[in-house]
């Protein structure tokens, strides 16, 4: 490089002198003297200012002008671009760059110098630095897509959107390289990404085709956010696809919806560019080299079916929509895509019943799993209509018949079950509970004996007592404890029982009977002692409430009754350890019992001593039984008696100590059998203490009746034995006693005659009364207790309106048939033919009148009872 200088003449010549040359070198010649000149950058134009204020712009190379400006008083070209340079004039500050015409802002001052996007202005004596924009000439070039000098312009200094407007410009225009060195400049790695892709698949290209230009032009405007360009591009390169991807990214199903049924109507979609651009994606697939001869004739497996673009759309908003949570949109794309499946399990998922009974509606009768799961699904939720329809689309007569009974629709449950008889067993234990729970607990004890499940029912009829107890409604306890007896006697054996076990068993079945049969009736005697303590008022006369309380308390203090639990007497019949539990159980207790007496330190739930006795003690005074009621009294001192009766306990062990210590002889009881007269007391099971013979009493009023019970003989069978009792006699009985008056039934017709003298034998004698003092002459006591036996003769005898009898055959073949006599004809009686318990017939008829019902076991039968009526004398 060699020193030089540039000098401007008056003359209008333009010089360059070097130092080392004594001959200056002429650039240029003008008419008109030179105020101020610069050279370019490159040294190949020159900027002058004449002495009219004119600026001329020369290239030296040709010498010729290349344009001029007015104005200017001072020139500075660009040291860092060729093109570029300021002049200033008129307070004015031009920039000029290229052919353009200038850009001008006020400035006051010369411009001296111009480096970059900086320009240098002598103003006086003061020299400023102004900061220029060079975004206008920028613009101007990118207008002329003239991107290698827009990049220079901008490398002098431009802002960050200068730069980005020069990048998607460039890119646009499918000039990568200044569009790369433009995002790299603003550091916008999105961009920088697309450009690698784009360049890396069409970058081996000379030239692109036109389909390509409108593929990475469409990019471009999807990456700028000017989706619905991008769709027209792809649209015009026949890219539906891409069209319909971006749509989708973007959640805009509506118009992928539209772009998809553009590229239907188009036909066969163009295959789409590989997402990943920077995988090497081979042109044509290369098929692989036949080892054999022969392999490269075989067909190739044909493709599986493709899904069409606009199914392919549903199925992806249908897994966007999953994930964003809209789970009911999402399950019905799935059901409009054909997605039965996926439908389904989103429709149970969010319990959208009306939705999933579409898709039920929709799919065939071969899809048993999917049909299964929404029946399963509505049945969960409660919608039986739905669950109806599925089930009846599966054709499952059982899963039906659940449903039917899951929501307690009964009638059709049964309906069907006679239809399908196969299914009538799994019908009844529902049914059973859900009566239960409505409290229908007789309707349920049938249902649980039609499904077999004795055990269920006897364990409801168990809570039921103990319910009634607690709830003090003793009457309805003594109904559920007789119902229990049946219950449990009529219960099936458990499988596989051995011989031993089935006799021990078929014992404790009868044991247990009249245990609870005693139960019963203590519990329906203690009902009216308990209204005649609490309320106010009473029917009852006093010798029934005597007789109640007196009966209470001889069974209650009885060794043989025994308090053991209801659930260990269940358990003794049911087999398996717990019966042999309750069986060691029962013999203990059975031990224990016999020197129990009248301490009566156990009694079942719900029983008062204090009642019994108080009621006892006070009607035992007023009767005249002054020994029973001081017993009485003596038994209430050591109780816990309520305070507000103490002070009259008090004086009535005072006053009863002034009376005689005795029972008045028309209040003991005189036994039918034997004739022995009994204390009022007795611990035997209310039975005569000599013969063992039990007490019958009537259950309304508790006195006791003139029966006597027998039995035929064991060689007579009971078909047999009935046929006898029901034969007319053929004698004559002694109806009145010796006194002269006889009866006799002739033509059907009962007639009784007075006959003078005394009676012959045959027409005198009683052959069962001499058969029952037989049997008593010849009683042992301390032996257990057995009926009277009477043969043919003595059957044939007897009177059929005399006899009565409690068949219990009809709740269990283990049980009996009983047979009473009256002995006192006159006395109209009549037996329960259910419960076999004995009234007197008038206030019988009375109790039925009122109650349509047996006061002991609830039986609304008439027809099963029996009675006779009273004869009036003639």
């Amino acid at each position: 490089r060699r020193e030089g200088l540039l000098v401007g003449l008056k003359n209008g010549h333009v010089m360059k002198i070097f130092v080392d040359n004594a001959f200056p070198v002429t650039l240029i010649k003008q008419a008109t003297a030179v105020r101020c000149l610069d050279l370019s950058c490159r040294r190949k134009k020159l900027a002058v200012v004449d002495e009219t204020s004119n600026l001329l712009v020369y290239d030296l190379d040709t010498q010729q002008l290349l344009y001029q400006e007015p104005n200017a008083n001072s020139v500075a070209w660009n040291t860092e671009m060729e093109d570029m340079l300021a002049y200033s004039g008129s307070n004015m500050l031009c920039i000029k760059t290229g052919s353009f015409p200038p850009h001008m802002q006020k400035l006051q001052g010369f411009v001296v110098g111009f480096k970059g996007s900086k320009i240098f202005c002598l103003h006086y004596i003061s020299m400023q630095t102004i900061d220029v924009p060079q975004s206008a000439s920028l613009y101007r070039y990118m207008e002329k897509k003239d991107f290698e000098t827009a990049y220079r312009v901008a490398c002098l200094g431009v802002t960050e959107a200068d730069w980005r407007a020069l990048a998607l410009d460039a890119l646009q225009s499918l000039r990568f390289d200044i569009a790369r060195k433009a995002f790299i400049r603003i550091r916008d790695v999105r961009y920088i990404d697309l450009l690698n892709r784009i360049t890396q698949q069409y970058g081996q290209k000379t030239s692109l085709t036109h389909d390509e230009e409108m593929l990475i032009t469409a990019q471009v405007l999807a990456f700028q956010g000017k989706y619905g360009e991008a769709a027209q591009h792809y649209g015009r390169a026949r890219a539906f696809h891409s069209a319909v991807e971006m749509y989708t990214e973007l959640r805009k199903w509506e118009e992928a919806k539209h772009w998809a049924l553009q590229g239907e109507k188009a036909g066969p979609p163009k295959p789409p560019p590989p997402k990943d651009f920077g995988e090497d994606v081979p042109l044509a697939p290369t098929a692989p080299a036949s080892p054999h001869k022969g392999d490269d004739l075989a067909a190739p497996p044909p493709p599986p079916p493709q899904e069409s673009l606009a199914q392919g759309l549903i199925l992806k908003q249908a897994a966007s929509s999953e994930e964003d949570g809209d789970l009911r949109a999402a399950g019905e794309m799935y059901l409009t895509a054909g997605k039965h499946r996926k439908a389904v399990e989103i429709f149970v998922k969010i319990a959208a019943l009306d939705s999933l009974i579409e898709v039920v509606r929709q799919l065939p009768n071969t899809e048993v799993p999917l049909l299964q799961m929404a029946a399963k699904a509505f049945r969960q939720n409660s919608n039986y209509a739905f669950a109806k329809e599925t089930i009846l689309k599966l054709n499952d007569v059982g899963q039906l018949i659940s449903l039917h009974m899951e929501n307690h629709h009964w009638d059709e449950a049964f309906q069907l079950s006679k239809l399908h008889p196969e299914y009538s067993a799994q019908i009844y234990l529902p049914w059973a509970e859900w009566l239960s729970f409505n409290d229908r607990f007789d309707d349920a004890l049938d249902a649980y004996k039609k499904a077999n499940r004795s055990d269920l029912s006897l364990q409801m009829i168990e809570k039921l007592t103990h319910n009634a107890v607690l709830e003090r409604r003793f009457k309805d306890a003594a109904g559920y404890f007789w119902r229990l007896a049946l219950e449990m006697v009529a219960a099936p054996p458990p499988p596989d029982i051995g011989p031993e076990e089935a006799l021990r068993r078929n014992e404790a079945l009868v044991a247990n009977f009249w245990e609870l049969r005693r139960r019963a009736d203590i519990y329906y005697a203690y009902s009216y002692i308990h209204s005649y303590i609490q309320e106010p008022f009473t029917t009852l006369l006093p010798e029934h409430v005597f007789n109640c309380a007196l009966f209470l308390w001889n069974i209650l203090a009885s060794s043989g009754f025994s308090a053991q639990p209801v659930a260990n007497l269940l358990a003794e019949v049911q087999g398996g350890p717990e019966a042999e539990a309750a069986y060691l159980e029962k013999s203990r207790a059975e031990s224990s019992a016999q020197a129990k007496g009248h301490l009566l330190k156990e009694v079942p739930l719900g029983i008062s001593r204090v009642y019994i006795l108080y009621a006892l003690a006070k009607q035992s005074q007023s009767l005249g039984a002054f020994k029973l009621a001081r017993m009485a009294y003596d038994k209430l001192q050591v109780l816990r008696v309520p305070p507000t009766w103490q002070h009259q306990i008090d004086l009535a062990c005072l006053s009863i100590r002034s009376k005689a210590y005795s029972d008045q002889d028309d209040l003991l009881p005189v036994c039918n059998w034997c004739m022995t007269t009994n204390p009022l007391l007795r611990s035997n099971l209310d039975s005569c203490i000599n013969c063992g013979h039990p007490f019958l009493r009537t259950f309304l009023g508790f006195d006791i009746l003139p029966l006597v019970e027998f039995q035929p003989e064991s060689d007579i069978s009971l078909e047999e034995a009935q046929k006898l009792i029901a034969q007319e006699p053929n004698r004559t009985q002694s109806g009145g006693g010796g006194d002269g008056w006889h009866e006799t039934t002739r033509a059907g017709a009962e007639v009784m005659s007075l006959h003078e003298g005394p009676s012959g034998d045959d027409g005198g004698t009683d052959l069962f009364v001499q058969k029952m003092l037989d049997a008593a002459s010849y009683f042992v006591p301390g032996e257990p207790y057995q009926p009277v036996k009477i043969d043919r003769e003595t059957l044939a005898d007897l009177r059929p309106e005399e006899v009565y009898t409690a068949d219990h055959r009809k709740h269990s073949k283990l049980l009996q048939v009983k047979f009473f006599r009256s002995m006192i004809p006159e006395v109209a009686i009549a037996v329960c033919g259910s419960c076999g318990n004995f009234f007197h017939q008038e206030t019988w008829e009375l109790e039925f009148l009122q109650n349509r019902c047996c006061p002991y076991c609830g039986s609304k039968d008439i027809d099963g009872i029996s009675g006779k009526k009273s004869k009036s004398s003639l």
